[in-house]
């Protein structure tokens, strides 16, 4: 009997050679890819607690996983074409879940727990779209939906709960608590293992150096830029708000629902997308709708209406852009090794953005005593990060 999962996307254009648990398997990797990371930032006063530490120095842990992704990012396509993505993706989450299970021992072990956390996820985050379109070209839009709603889905849920649950575990359960999702879906992927497949010495000379391609170079700009953005505006919107006269449970609370908000964009974006054979008015219409979240946002107010909108608009706009960047990996891409390697090269330039995004964001603060600067800037970057979308979108592949 099939797995109802993958009986979902079976049909005429299904690829051979699947595991009927693929699906399942996918669901179970976006769940535990950003959990490890988002769940340290309520739970940093009680490890610094815990560790005796300062709570400045464990602000390098969310800065750390960033900077694995930049630099490891564009390795992950060359291991995968030796290994294959399965065997590579599987070794990742065996570190993904060792790693996240021994960090919470001593001080030395969370942060090299944490670093070694980075590069498991950096190699997950690189590897699953091109995995994605391996397996399922025709159903590209869907099955990065489900990726990409899954991920977003247990990241909100792990931010909001991971404190209250703490409260009753303690901490380092609580973050060992991922491990165990890790691990059921190791089980589940060892499956495909079966199926992997490898690439001969002609298929990967006969791929371009993706770096040597202008519009590898566009989609990698507009991936950096909206990845400064959201990291940016995650991190810096409650103290914003906090200035505007918010309290900080309110302010807290936006956003918590900027993060709800942006889960209906992490599941349909990637199908609009995938529908469509230009993205045009999917770049162009987020944007605009970014624009309008910061420039409320610089308007100096409480009014209920006014935050709640600019949460409700960060949310949707930030995770909008996030998985059509994603979808476009596979979208923009001829061959499941193309969609690796621009994979690759776009977060790896993406994240490293997105490490300098939030200290820059607030050193123009302190320089200027103003947000209304920095989230000029911010705008301007949006400009950049639309045209750059657009130079992509003019292109059938970023390799023509």
């Amino acid at each position: 009997m099939n797995h109802p999962l993958t009986t979902l996307f079976k049909g005429s254009d299904y690829l051979k050679k699947t595991s009927k648990w693929l699906i399942l398997g996918i669901v179970l990797l976006g769940a535990s890819m950003r959990m490890p990371i988002t769940m340290i930032s309520p739970l940093l006063d009680q490890i610094a607690h815990g560790f005796n530490l300062q709570s400045g120095v464990l602000g390098g842990i969310t800065t750390i996983p960033l900077l694995c992704f930049a630099i490891v990012s564009p390795l992950a396509p060359r291991l995968a074409a030796k290994y294959s993505n399965e065997v590579v993706m599987f070794g990742a989450m065996i570190i993904l879940a060792i790693a996240n299970f021994l960090r919470v021992f001593t001080p030395s072990a969370l942060f090299i727990g944490t670093l070694f956390i980075g590069i498991a996820i950096a190699m997950l985050n690189v590897l699953l779209p091109a995995t994605i379109a391996e397996k399922y070209p025709q159903r590209i839009g869907p099955v990065t939906s489900i990726y990409t709603f899954s991920m977003t889905l247990f990241s909100a849920i792990t931010a909001g709960l991971s404190a209250p649950v703490a409260g009753k575990i303690g901490w380092p359960a609580t973050l060992q608590s991922v491990s165990v999702i890790v691990v059921i879906g190791l089980l589940v992927w060892l499956p495909n293992l079966r199926y992997r497949e490898t690439e001969t010495v002609e298929e990967v000379q006969m791929t371009r150096s993706v770096w040597r391609v202008s519009g590898a170079w566009f989609l990698t700009i507009y991936m950096g830029i909206q990845s400064l953005i959201f990291y940016t505006t995650v991190t810096w919107l409650p103290t914003i708000l906090i200035n505007h006269g918010l309290t900080p449970n309110m302010a807290s609370l936006m956003l918590g629902l900027s993060q709800l908000a942006s889960l209906p964009a992490a599941y349909f974006v990637p199908i609009w997308a995938a529908k469509q054979p230009r993205q045009t008015g999917l770049i162009t219409t987020i944007a605009v709708f970014y624009v309008i979240s910061l420039l409320l946002l610089i308007l100096p107010t409480t009014s209920l209406v006014v935050v709640v909108a600019v949460a409700l608009l960060l949310g949707i706009t930030g995770n909008a852009t996030f998985t059509l960047a994603i979808a476009m990996f596979s979208l923009k891409t001829s061959t499941p090794r193309e969609t690796a390697a621009i994979s690759g090269m776009a977060q790896s330039g993406g994240y490293l953005l997105a490490a300098v995004g939030p200290l820059g964001f607030g050193l123009i603060h302190d320089l200027t005593h103003s947000w209304v600067i920095p989230l000029l800037v911010l705008i301007i970057l949006l400009g950049i990060m639309a045209v750059a979308g657009l130079a992509v979108d003019r292109k059938k592949t970023v390799f023509d």
